[in-house]
């Protein structure tokens, strides 16, 4: 039996959030060791990884970026829910969607400015300039990479609200439906 074509765009989606959130929490354990590295190397007096602080801000924060669609579907995020659970289904079911329009408007915006912020560092050449030279562009990337996809898990929570209207699932804990 084949599935259908938005099911297989929904089990890609996962496949690429999973794969972030791994690779983030992969990237957090790795400099985690290097900086005990860098302890050890300092206390013994055999030299400094100067390039570790460096790489720690960029990874720090493209990777903050990369797996917050990740924190998003796992309904880890910050939550207020007090309001949601105390309205009446169908009007905590449309403050949820309305919700996740918004969500879908602040994503879809900050990766416009993401994509222009890109193209600019790409057409200027723009180079950071501390321990290593690196290109801006590459340090700007995951901006509006993250963004595509927090945008395309809001539009999916959008839908899955669906399933709280017919009495399937709580609002309240709808982000793990």
């Amino acid at each position: 039996m084949k599935r259908s074509f938005a099911k297989r765009c929904v089990a890609a989606m996962e496949w690429a959030l999973d794969a972030t959130g791994a690779a983030f929490g992969l990237v957090i354990g790795a400099l985690i060791l290097l900086m005990a590295l860098e302890i050890a190397i300092r206390f013994f007096g055999i030299g400094s990884l100067s390039w570790l602080i460096e790489i720690a801000e960029y990874t720090l924060c493209g990777g903050t970026f990369l797996a917050a669609p990740w924190v998003l579907r796992q309904g880890a995020h910050v939550r207020i829910d007090i309001l949601v659970t105390a309205l009446p289904r169908r009007v905590a079911v449309r403050l949820e969607q309305f919700c996740d329009l918004l969500g879908c408007a602040i994503a879809a915006l900050l990766f416009y400015y993401g994509c222009a912020a890109v193209a600019r560092a790409w057409n200027a050449n723009a180079i950071l300039f501390k321990s290593w030279w690196t290109p801006e562009w590459i340090v700007l990337l995951p901006v509006p990479v993250a963004c595509a996809l927090l945008f395309a898990e809001f539009v999916l929570r959008f839908l899955r609200v669906e399933g709280v209207v017919r009495g399937e699932a709580d609002p309240a804990k709808r982000a793990s439906i």
